[in-house]
């Protein structure tokens, strides 16, 4: 059976053979090599398992299904497959039954869903990073509430070619092709019967542009205690490898179709090293008619000598050790022109576990490998093109200014930004990491810069912690970061303070900030500031610095971020790995924070909800005022100082949007973080939009309320 043996042994998709007696004993009879490498057993080690050895099928229902199966059925089941370590995979489950010519066996492709679960629980927790993640993945994502979609990715566009809007208005039926609507109108009622869990199904679908795409939908259903209920809807194209399995259960003519129409050149060779096999692509690049090669080696077909031999120790190699062999060889063709080809060599095992034959599989490569090279020298050649031209500039910069007054210096400095940027890549190669106490590092920085504080209006302060922490890291790239970000925070701020300093920000990392009472910027434009050329509230500016510091920190190992909201100012952080001992972490953990002279006013009409954030805030001791309705919630602003507000966005008398947009006609300065139950990408970019500065979703999580409200006091 060669063409099933080529896919079966050659697909990256794992697959489980499975034979049974009389449908009461079930054990695996092959696993191909993909399977074996996820669930890290050898061949000989997972023959003759039972599948609920490995977590294939585990349930009394599965056994059922697995005994009605008739041939030609096939039928999909969620389960956690165990691999030898106990790993459990997250796995779909896609069975078979395929009939050969002397048996039938159940076939099982194995699907990872753990990203999707990832995907299912970023969107759970609904923070702005993930919603934003959620429209940079290939899946397709809807979400509904209480049966109207409330949001639609781009990828659901790219996937259908149908509008967000036309999606939102459509059932899966819609999309489903005619010979699928049945199954999916079952597939529907399922879902209403649902609570709480997960369902998937694989379906052929039009698209918009009347193509034929087979899709997979894995619904989960979550009830909320109000009574509501959400439904995410992760979707994937799985057109190739749908067709791919189809192929594997048809015939063993379609299967020889297959490989005879392979660009790839595929061979068969027997213990003694000849040919058994060899398809029209092997014909052409050996130049050889087909009858010509069966029957011979390599050496009788005066293939150069050099690759001949690496050839058959490869071979060798195979039989030997029934393992997978891949590399890389040239060949030298008529023309005189070289091909380089990666070559893929499969052990095909007899049912006594000995190497009966080796599948080759080669593929032409030498467009890629001629690009990669091509890539590498133009990339070099920028490097030190780029290198020479930033010396340079650096040079002349450097020589204007000993010469100039300082308002030409100053309007000359974008020039010595765009040498650094220029030169990034040869910044990279010269970074020497050495342990640091990042504590120490950051108070001498503080002693040299401070002095250049003396003339103006501004307060320079630092706010370092006791403990002793070492990073690895290079300390003339701390610098530099440290740099950027003060001289973005000086051009920003023309009175108040400017305050520098570390903190834990988790178990391996620290966070170093710099943060300002300057202008600040809009909330949705804080993570635009880091791409290049892009400037808010500065004249004559390049947007250069920024970007450069974000590059660094990529450099160090570390990411940067910035929160700013108008009028009040930016706190730029970026972290930096290091080492901290979990004494240092407990004692952390153990840190009480004293809020007895904030005042906090909680905006929340429903009883249950405000007592939780009560709880939540007790034990700081902030004093902590109440409004059941928007228009309370305004007089209580104009009468009072806060230091921060907790808004709801459903009131009832009105929403926190409205209330939101008339606390900031008189007060732009109060921090304002919006509660939702569920904050849709919309919801939130609204929320920012009125005035919010951040937002929490419901429930609330006790350690992010927290965090959060700790960066605005």
């Amino acid at each position: 059976m060669l063409c099933f043996d080529f896919i079966y042994n050659t697909i990256e998709q794992p697959i489980f053979v499975i034979s049974t007696d009389n449908y009461i004993d079930f054990t695996i009879d092959r696993a191909n090599k993909s399977a074996l490498e996820l669930i890290k057993y050898e061949t000989d080690e997972v023959l003759g398992l039972s599948p609920g050895d490995i977590g294939l099928f585990t349930s009394a229902n599965d056994w059922k299904l697995l005994s009605d199966m008739k041939h030609g059925e096939s039928l999909k089941t969620v389960s956690k497959i165990r691999a030898k370590n106990q790993t459990e995979i997250s796995s779909e489950l896609s069975i078979s039954k395929y009939k050969s010519d002397s048996e039938e066996l159940i076939i099982v492709f194995q699907r990872n869903i753990g990203g999707s679960q990832k995907i299912l629980e970023a969107l759970r927790q609904s923070e702005y990073r993930f919603l934003r993640m959620a429209e940079s993945v290939l899946e397709g994502i809807i979400i509904e509430e209480s049966g109207k979609v409330v949001f639609v990715n781009s990828a659901m566009q790219t996937i259908t070619g149908y509008s967000r809007d036309e999606i939102a208005e459509m059932d899966y039926e819609n999309l489903a092709r005619d010979d699928e609507k049945e199954r999916l109108e079952k597939f529907k009622n399922r879902i209403k019967d649902k609570i709480n869990g997960s369902i998937s199904i694989e379906y052929w679908i039009k698209t918009k542009r009347s193509d034929d795409k087979c899709i997979n939908m894995n619904v989960t259903v979550s009830a909320r205690p109000d009574g509501r209920k959400l439904t995410y809807t992760i979707i994937s194209d799985v057109s190739e490898r749908k067709r791919t399995e189809d192929a594997l259960l048809k015939s063993k003519a379609d299967f020889q179709m297959l490989a005879e129409n392979s660009p790839d050149i595929i061979t068969r060779y027997n213990p003694r090293l000849f040919y058994t096999y060899a398809n029209n692509s092997a014909n052409k690049i050996l130049a050889k008619e087909s009858d010509t090669i069966v029957g011979k080696n390599n050496k009788i077909l005066e293939i150069e000598s050099s690759v001949a031999s690496f050839i058959e120790d490869m071979h060798l190699e195979v039989f030997r050790t029934g393992r997978t062999v891949k590399f890389e060889f040239r060949l030298t063709q008529p023309g005189g022109d070289i091909k380089v080809f990666q070559a893929n060599m499969v052990p095909e095992i007899t049912d006594g576990g000995k190497v009966n034959s080796v599948l080759n599989i080669a593929r032409d490569i030498t467009q890629i490998k001629n690009i990669e090279k091509n890539l590498k020298d133009e990339q070099q050649f920028l490097i030190s093109e780029n290198k020479l031209l930033a010396y340079n500039i650096e040079l002349w910069y450097n020589s204007i200014k000993e010469k100039s007054d300082t308002d030409v210096v100053e309007k000359l400095k974008p020039l010595s930004k765009i040498a650094t940027w220029t030169q990034y890549k040869q910044i990279q190669h010269d970074y020497k990491p050495e342990t640091l106490i990042i504590g120490d590092f950051i108070e001498e920085y503080f002693k040299k810069i401070k002095r250049e504080f003396s003339s103006t209006l501004i307060e320079l302060v630092q706010n370092i912690p006791e403990f002793k922490i070492s990073v690895f890291t290079d300390s003339g790239f701390l610098v530099r970061i440290f740099d950027i970000l003060l001289e973005n925070a000086l051009e920003a701020t023309t009175m108040g303070k400017i305050e520098l300093g570390f903190d834990i920000y988790s178990e391996t990392e620290i966070v170093c900030f710099v943060k300002d009472t300057g202008c600040g910027i809009e909330p949705e434009n804080a993570d635009s500031v880091f791409e290049p050329f892009t400037v808010f509230n500065k004249e004559n500016h390049l947007g250069l610095g920024l970007s450069i510091a974000d590059k660094l920190t990529d450099t160090v190992g570390g990411q940067i971020w910035c929160l700013s909201a108008p009028e009040t100012g930016s706190t730029f952080c970026f972290t930096v790995p290091a080492e901290i001992n979990e004494s240092v972490l407990n004692a952390k953990e153990e840190e009480k924070t004293d809020w007895s002279d904030k005042n906090i006013l909680i905006v929340e009409d429903t009883d249950n909800n405000f007592m939780l954030l009560q709880a939540i805030l007790k034990k700081y001791n902030p004093n902590i005022d109440r409004s059941i309705y928007g228009k309370d919630a305004i007089e209580k602003v104009r009468n009072k100082k806060y230091d921060i507000i907790l808004m709801d966005i459903q009131l009832p008398d009105t929403n926190g949007y409205e209330v939101t947009k008339e606390i900031r006609l008189f007060n732009k300065n109060v921090p304002i973080i919006a509660q939702t139950a569920f904050a849709m990408y919309d919801n939130v970019v609204k929320a920012l939009e009125v005035g919010c500065n951040d937002f929490l979703t419901k429930p609330i999580k006790s350690k992010k309320l927290i965090s959060m409200i700790e960066q605005y006091f």
